[in-house]
């Protein structure tokens, strides 16, 4: 099929996608949460857009060949795109853990009185 067989609205959404999908990439280069955020939002708003479009009789006799491929990089950059923002998110953990150290949690063992529990606190006021 060629790109004149493709539905004008199939090939805009896939075109608007791939553009989305790269300001994505940007921003998360560029370290920008609020860029990245508003970027990524718009992406998964036209990525339903697309499929919707694609669900259609018109959609899925369009999907040939040249759209599968261009499809098929989508996919790729999304899943390099997820594996870089865990490794950020990895980054940000462990510096946030340098600035901010987490308070150590109180064991579980740790004294905290000699009578605290069930019936022992009968006896607590006894002892007392």
């Amino acid at each position: 099929m060629t790109a004149a067989n493709i539905p004008a609205g199939l090939e805009a959404s896939l075109s608007h996608v791939e553009q989305l999908l790269s300001q994505v990439s940007t921003a998360l280069i560029a370290g920008e949460p609020l860029e990245l955020e508003a970027a990524s939002t718009q992406l998964r708003q036209a990525m339903a857009h697309f499929a919707a479009l694609a669900r259609t009789p018109a959609g899925a006799a369009a999907l040939g060949r040249p759209l599968r491929q261009r499809l098929e990089k989508v996919s790729q950059t999304l899943t390099r795109q997820r594996e870089n923002l865990l490794r950020r998110a990895v980054v940000v953990d462990r510096e946030l853990a340098t600035v901010l150290p987490q308070a150590q949690p109180p064991s579980t063992y740790a004294p905290v009185g000699t009578y605290r529990g069930g019936a022992a606190r009968i006896y607590a006021k006894a002892a007392s």
